[in-house]
């Protein structure tokens, strides 16, 4: 049986708080302009607004996504040592692009399974970056329906 993924085009919105401001005053009169610095982008990302990403494969997770994605998205809206959050944390894509890129990560997991899946991951990949006393794992289950679960 062959696998064969099928290209996707995924929508990235981005938000912010309504300011008077565009986002470069808040790059200039950011405090930890060293951290702004570290962040610079060298190559030229707003060429066009298409990226072209292979796809993912996993078999475990029936939505995962190129860590590529998460690493350019990362980049491009936060600064080293920020914190980025990831709801649907999954096989934790978004969290080892945040330490790939020396960010903190905060990441969600609904579903047991998932969230193991991913700790198993995250330690085999990054067990110094874990076992550093920089991460907090908390388990918390959702409790409304978990006889369904």
């Amino acid at each position: 049986m062959q696998y064969k993924a099928v290209p996707v085009t995924e929508n990235i919105m981005v938000y912010r708080k309504k300011s008077d401001h565009l986002i470069d005053w808040f790059i200039k009169k950011n405090p930890h302009q060293k951290d702004v610095e570290a962040s610079r982008i060298e190559d030229p990302y707003e060429v066009t607004n298409i990226w072209r990403i292979n796809p993912a494969k996993d078999r475990r997770h029936p939505a995962v996504f190129p860590k590529e994605l998460a690493e350019r998205v990362i980049k491009y809206y936060s600064f080293k040592n920020d914190y980025v959050l990831d709801p649907f944390g999954g096989l934790a894509t978004t969290a080892k692009a945040a330490i790939d890129l020396n960010r903190h990560f905060i990441s969600i997991e609904l579903e047991k399974k998932y969230f193991y899946d991913s700790l198993k991951d995250l330690n085999k990949d990054y067990g110094m970056y874990l076992n550093s006393g920089k991460v907090e794992v908390i388990l918390d289950y959702y409790q409304g329906d978990a006889e369904k679960r």
